[in-house]
């Protein structure tokens, strides 16, 4: 299925519209997000923050603990629940991606579709 690009371009136009009506400026929007990572990576201080990473042969928003600009993904250990979620995740974004890419899934030895 096409991914609706104008949708998308539309809806990412409104939201900052919304977010303001909704609860007014913030000061960790996007920008504030920007600035925190980069001075994780930077090395100007240690801390944990959730990013998009390779981790397990995807790219999934995990922790990653930076500790003197050394960025180390940190996901906690989850029970049998939040694996299938977190696989149920990674299975629809794969399912994104490749349709954004307009590349047919490839099934897997282990029969989930993979990139």
């Amino acid at each position: 299925m096409p991914v609706p690009l104008q949708q998308v371009r539309d809806e990412l136009a409104r939201r900052p519209g919304r977010i303001n009506a909704g609860i007014g400026r913030t000061r960790c929007g996007p920008a504030g997000a920007v600035v925190s990572a980069l001075r994780l990576a930077l090395g100007a201080e240690d801390g944990t923050t959730e990013l998009c990473v390779a981790h397990a042969g995807d790219w999934c928003g995990i922790p990653v603990r930076f500790t003197g600009g050394d960025p180390v993904p940190f996901l906690p250990p989850l029970d049998s629940v939040e694996n299938r979620q977190l696989e149920a995740s990674r299975s629809k974004l794969r399912a994104a991606y490749q349709a954004v890419r307009g590349v047919p899934l490839q099934p897997s030895p282990s029969g989930r579709n993979r990139p």
